[in-house]
């Protein structure tokens, strides 16, 4: 099911409509970029995949017709090119979930985001101070690292270090696809 701004976001890109791409970003940017850090290892390059997504999809607009969610399309796509990139490296090798799209669709509704959230939430408080701080400002205040570092005292190498440790200890306690509920 297409909600009322996907809608209209998939017009504009149909169209041509550069704001629709940008709606779209705006709308998915940010949980794109934390799910596809339960697969990879750094946020730049969680960051490059979800890029490679938003470029390919404003490639092929008007060639894409949507019968489900728009929003299960997207985390799936991002899935599925995770798991590329892991196989490539051949560090790691995942069974992939078998029609994920309707995994990722029946997961994420409305009805279980908000116990999801709560449970995320609860499991940030717990994360030592700074990593939790660092969090805080690169995820859910979408700053960027140097930001981040200025605003908390600290070098940019040191917050990769506590966004990296606080997401590990964020993934080992709630699973590999809970963090989606950032947003």
């Amino acid at each position: 099911m297409i909600i009322p701004d996907e809608k209209e976001i998939l017009e504009k890109i149909n169209r041509g409509d550069e704001s629709g791409l940008q709606g779209l970003f705006d709308l998915y940017y940010k949980p794109l970029c934390v799910f596809a850090l339960n697969f990879l290892d750094s946020y730049e390059e969680a960051e490059d995949v979800i890029q490679d997504l938003f470029v390919k999809f404003w490639e092929r607009r008007g060639n894409t017709v949507f019968q489900g969610a728009l929003r299960a399309y997207l985390f799936s796509s991002v899935q599925h090119n995770c798991i590329k990139i892991l196989k490539s490296k051949r560090k790691y090798h995942f069974d992939e979930i078998e029609n994920y799209e309707d995994f990722l669709e029946d997961k994420y509704t409305s009805n279980g985001m908000e116990e999801e959230r709560e449970r995320l939430y609860a499991e940030i408080e717990k994360l030592p101070e700074q990593c939790r701080k660092v969090f805080e400002a690169v995820v859910l205040k979408d700053m960027r690292y140097k930001e981040a570092a200025v605003q908390l005292d600290l070098s940019v190498n040191t917050v990769k270090t506590h966004l990296a440790r606080a997401m590990k200890q964020l993934r080992s306690s709630l699973g590999i696809i809970v963090l989606v509920v950032v947003r």
